[in-house]
């Protein structure tokens, strides 16, 4: 008996050509029929754009206290945001409105299942939707599209509100942080007043003041002129410096009287301005609880584009495929019988 030979039982293999193309021709009539059999079903994509307008970006810090974590820089603040409108689109919420324009019977999971989303950063966003039928994914992304601009829009219009909202408590914010300073420095000189007082007692009424109890009333004054949104002591009828200590008692007197009553009134303001914050906090804080955590600064538009609408596999590409196999069913063929030859010249 000839000894069997690798080599050899390949080539005779290789001989018989029309085997390999009996197996790729067969494999692709059989991916031909599965496409009548088992049609690949439709992908329908609708077009959302979705952006950060950053030149509002700074006025964001009245949706920090929503987020999970603190967005500490423009880049956290921006994939908060859009994690944010990613989920909102994917929300029950949502898709039962979608639900509702297609006047569709299916179920909320089964809907889910049809469903994706691809982002990666600002831009285009692409909805798609997967059906068997070519026209119920068309209208289902339509459906989805509208259910999920209109939810976002409506969302902004309350970020809007809160942001103006925003704006006036950091404008009552600001003014309170004012007059309690100025509160602040009444009640300091009040407190300095009564004890120059003692001190103006304590020295002969006739005489003039000290040089050095005179530097130390200079700084007092200065330190209560700094600065001019506060309250300034009186100046104008400051005594001169040849006039007796009871002239110094008399300015005091009178400082402390328009000092008396500028914090009286102060503090009625101060009041007044607490309370409209006050009123204010509640809307402001629904305003923050309608928006969902979405910044005003969200730029959201749907393309003019109509839904595109195409089948996951190709009939080619199915029947290459098929062909394909048919390839690799004849290789397994042919390695099969080369083994089985070997064994049998063993």
């Amino acid at each position: 008996m000839d000894s069997w030979n690798l080599q050899e039982e390949i080539l005779k293999i290789i001989d018989k050509w029309y085997l390999v193309l009996l197996f790729v021709v067969l494999g692709g009539v059989v991916g031909f029929g599965l496409t009548y059999i088992l049609p690949a079903p439709y992908r329908a994509t609708a077009d959302l754009y979705v952006g950060i307008d950053v030149t509002r970006v700074n006025e964001m810090e009245y949706l920090i206290p929503l987020a999970k974590s603190e967005p500490l820089n423009l880049d956290d603040y921006k994939n908060w945001q859009l994690r944010q409108v990613s989920a909102i689109l994917a929300s029950d919420k949502v898709l039962m409105n979608a639900l509702d324009i297609l006047g569709n019977p299916e179920d909320l999971g089964s809907f889910k299942r049809d469903l994706d989303q691809y982002w990666f950063d600002t831009g285009l966003w692409q909805l798609e939707v997967t059906k068997a039928d070519r026209e119920a994914a068309q209208k289902a992304a339509q459906a989805w599209l509208e259910a999920g601009y209109q939810k976002i829009d409506e969302l902004l219009i309350s970020s809007e509100a809160a942001a103006a909202l925003d704006a006036e408590l950091f404008a009552l914010a600001d003014e309170i942080g004012i007059l309690k300073s100025r509160t602040s420095k009444l009640l300091s000189f009040q407190t300095s007043s009564a004890e120059w007082a003692s001190v103006f007692s304590a020295q002969d009424q006739k005489q003039p003041l000290s040089d050095e109890l005179l530097a130390e009333l200079n700084a007092l004054i200065l330190v209560h002129r700094k600065n001019p949104d506060l309250w300034q002591v009186p100046v104008s009828d400051f005594p001169r410096l040849e006039d007796p200590v009871s002239e110094y008692l008399i300015w005091l007197d009178n400082a402390s009287i328009l000092a008396e009553q500028d914090l009286q009134v102060s503090q009625e303001q101060l009041d007044i301005l607490e309370a409209d914050r006050e009123e204010v906090l509640p809307e402001y804080y629904q305003a923050l609880d309608d928006s969902l955590g979405l910044s005003a600064n969200l730029v959201l538009q749907p393309l003019s584009s109509k839904v595109s609408v195409s089948q996951i596999r190709s009939s080619g590409e199915v029947v290459l495929g098929g062909g394909i196999l048919g390839l690799l069913a004849w290789f397994i063929f042919a390695v099969i019988k080369i083994r089985k030859n070997g064994k049998a010249n063993d």
